[in-house]
């Protein structure tokens, strides 16, 4: 029986700033049914907080303690893994926020972490200081690696491409805590107690949601609304696929 249903953000519940037809419908069903509702976004240009306004804004309710961000998983990774170690960022405020909040310590320099997310200011600067402070000792951790997200008519760079640039110049490969990588699930089974054969992941992504739920053994459902297509599908299988959000409903059927 599933109790969890964990939804990806941009391609699945909107399209830039388009909201996909019944998401907030299949959203408050789940909710009616008992379901616990859970979003789980690579993005890190916002808090939790200002995740949960956004999507409250544009019809889709939810709350901050319902909002996974990347922003999040960074600064419960360090708060937890390297406590009272100083951090250089490349990113934005989304990330600041929340390393305020978890009483992560940002510096200009002298860092042991660099932190790396989308970064939609940066320049040769700010990856010549990545690079002094990595060749100087510090470790590399970052958001993500997608390479792209949508937008309501095309794509745009992903926080990938900043983290491709920032290991080309150092030779370091980088750390990543969001999807693909298990990380966001254990933090979301400690806070719910959610087990692998409750939940189920629904996402528009081959390389990170669906990935994300195969590496970590939960269940996947692709929906057709944002980034990959049938045709794309080789490696990363999904358990099953929609069209979009709008069809989605419990039980699933194969």
């Amino acid at each position: 029986m599933i109790k969890g249903v964990i939804f990806d953000l941009d391609g699945t519940l909107y399209r830039g700033k388009k909201v996909i037809d019944g998401a907030a419908e299949t959203l408050e069903r789940l909710r009616n049914s008992g379901v616990k509702v859970l979003f789980l976004t690579n993005a890190a240009t916002k808090s939790r907080e200002n995740v949960a306004q956004k999507l409250t804004n544009m019809g889709l309710q939810a709350n901050k303690e319902e909002v996974y961000s990347s922003s999040y998983f960074l600064a419960r990774y360090i708060s937890s893994k390297h406590k009272g170690k100083k951090v250089f960022v490349v990113g934005e405020q989304g990330i600041l926020d929340e390393f305020r909040e978890a009483k992560v310590e940002c510096v200009e320099e002298r860092a042991d972490i660099v932190v790396v997310g989308l970064d939609r200011k940066f320049t040769y600067e700010k990856l010549a200081h990545a690079l002094a402070e990595l060749r100087d000792g510090a470790i590399l951790i970052a958001s993500n690696k997608d390479p792209t997200f949508p937008t309501e008519n095309s794509f745009m760079p992903g926080a990938g491409s900043i983290v491709a640039a920032i290991e080309t110049a150092s030779g370091k490969e980088a750390r990543v805590v969001g999807k693909p990588n298990c990380y966001p699930l254990e933090l979301i089974k400690e806070d719910y107690g959610l087990k692998n054969e409750e939940t189920v992941v629904v996402g528009d992504r081959l390389d990170t949601d669906i990935k994300f739920a195969n590496c970590c053994g939960i269940k996947s459902v692709l929906v057709l609304s944002g980034v990959n297509k049938k045709s794309d599908i080789k490696k990363d299988i999904p358990d099953y696929i929609l069209s979009s959000v709008a069809e989605f409903n419990l039980p699933l059927y194969p």
